[in-house]
Formats: C-alpha cells, structure tokens, sequence
C-alpha cells in the first residue's frame, strides 16, 4: 500500500532527526530539506483519517484533520485547541457558515500551500473563509486570482456574464479585503459604460458611486466633447481635404 510505505517513510524521517548531532536541531535539518518533499509529505495526511485527531462536522459530514498540522499553519487553529475553549478538549469541532467544499479547499491549502480555485465565486468563498481564520497568505492568493481572472474577460463577457462584480466588490469590504476592494472600484470606474448598465449598479454606496464618477472611463467631458465633434462634422459635411 502506497500510503503505508510513506508513512513508514514519514515515521524513519522523524527518527532519523532524534540521532542527529547535538549541533544540528530540528529546524536545521528541515531547512535543509527540499520544500516540495515536505509538502508532499503532509499532502498524504490531508482529507485522511490516518492517525487524524480531530473531526470537523459541517453539512452534515465529516473531515478529518490533524490538530498538529492546523496549529502549526493557523494562528485561529492554534488559540483554538491550545487555548481555554470547548473544541482544544473536544474530538468532534462543529464548523459553520463555510460550503464544505470551501473549507476542504481551506484544509488542502494549509496541508499543502497551494491552492486551486476553480472559478471567481469559489475564490470569493476561500477567501472570506481565510478572513474567518486570519489566513492572510491564502486571502491574497485569492485576491490575486479574482483580480487576474476579471482583467482577462474581454468587454464581451463582462457585459453579458452574470457573475455582479458589484456584489464581488460588497462581499470584499465586508470582509477586510482592502486590497481586492480598491481595485475592484477601479475596475468597474474603468469599464464605467459596461456596469453603468448593469441593475447592480445601483446597489453602490453614494461614496461609491462618487468616486466611480470621478474616476470614469469615458469621462463624461470626454463624452460630450466627442459627441460635439461628430455634430460638427455631421453638420459641416467636412471631407478630407488631401482627398
């Protein structure tokens, strides 16, 4: 069994590092061992019950964990289990307000520091699910792929998807996501004729709303002074004079 035979692997590592020399400490001997190989390792663990401590009960299901791996990549974890509260004595945690397929792919970055969001509503959901427990690597690896995936949408798509980048924009103020919401006001200020249409638009604070005006594309100025030159031209019938 492939997992056996790591684990026995994972268990002959840690003996191996209570024989090293006095001079070379546990830290040490992990900094000299290549980052991948680490990951990998706690990759086995994630979603198993192999030697799992901890279960969390969300949606009526279950997901095993491992309170040393959740201690030592998250601080809310840390205080949680080592701290005086019901879940550090408890073997079943009850977790609310997070998808169960949000809070596995919150266990799977913690196991494996990486993550994968298939689209910009999952990557929302992580997000807000990495605010709850102060995760601030995993919040901008989330701001940064909402912001990557909505500037590669050509005009086409912006205007005819259904995905409310004002509602994006609400859920990111709400949950400390300064960075996300800053750009986000921008990016709908720049693409201002696309959402300006939108029934959303509405829903914006009149502070919002007064900055998107003000940093418009088109500018209205631009607008009007684009609309008097076609008038001007359409009325003088001005041709080419090179012609």
């Amino acid at each position: 069994c492939p997992l056996s035979f790591n684990l026995k692997k994972y268990v002959f590592n840690h003996l191996l590092i209570l024989q090293v020399n006095g001079s070379q400490n546990y830290r040490t001997y992990l900094s000299k061992r290549p980052l991948h190989l680490c990951n990998s390792s706690l990759r086995l663990f994630f979603n198993t019950t192999v030697l799992a401590d901890v279960m969390f009960k969300i949606q009526g299901a279950t997901v095993p964990a491992h309170k040393a791996v959740l201690v030592a990549r998250c601080e809310v974890m840390a205080a949680m289990f080592n701290g005086n509260y019901i879940e550090s004595n408890s073997f079943l945690v009850p977790v609310y307000g997070i998808s169960k397929d949000t809070f596995l792919s919150f266990l799977e970055y913690l196991y494996t520091d990486s993550c994968c969001p298939a689209s910009i509503l999952q990557a929302m959901s992580l997000l807000i699910c990495a605010e709850m427990y102060q995760v601030s690597r995993l919040q901008h690896i989330c701001e940064l792929y909402i912001i990557t995936q909505l500037q590669s949408m050509p005009s086409r798509e912006l205007t005819s998807t259904s995905l409310s980048v004002v509602t994006l924009l609400q859920k990111a103020k709400f949950h400390n996501s300064d960075c996300l919401s800053n750009w986000l006001l921008h990016f709908i200020a720049s693409n201002y004729l696309i959402f300006s249409q939108k029934p959303e638009f509405e829903d914006l604070s009149v502070e919002e709303r007064n900055f998107i005006e003000m940093h418009r594309w088109p500018s209205s100025m631009y607008l009007r002074q684009l609309t008097e030159y076609r008038n001007y031209i359409h009325s003088r019938k001005c041709h080419c004079l090179i012609m």
